[in-house]
């Protein structure tokens, strides 16, 4: 796929995010944040399949686990995944549009 070639972007951005909450959710600042991060990302792959254009609504299970992840370790997460164009040296995402 070309660079800069836009399908789905904001299911593109939504799978890549669940990849990476679920890859690099346990890189929170303090270890002990780290700890508690990962099994709570980890519940999400129970959301995987609700992450694509046309998908049904998300079961029970999944929305439980999104439900669990805590403040903390979502904000925490959320931050890598913001910096990771900048650190991959592409431009930032806007989803807003």
């Amino acid at each position: 796929m070309a660079p800069n070639t836009v399908v789905a972007p904001r299911a593109s951005f939504l799978a890549a995010a669940c990849v990476v909450l679920l890859v690099l959710g346990g890189l929170a600042p303090a270890a002990e944040a780290q700890g508690e991060c990962v099994p709570q990302l980890n519940r999400l792959l129970a959301c995987r399949a609700y992450l694509v254009p046309g998908a049904v609504d998300p079961s029970p299970e999944c929305c439980s686990a999104l439900g669990s992840i805590s403040r903390d370790c979502a904000c925490s997460t959320m931050g890598i995944i913001n910096s990771l164009p900048t650190r991959c040296n592409m431009g930032q995402l806007n989803c807003a549009a």
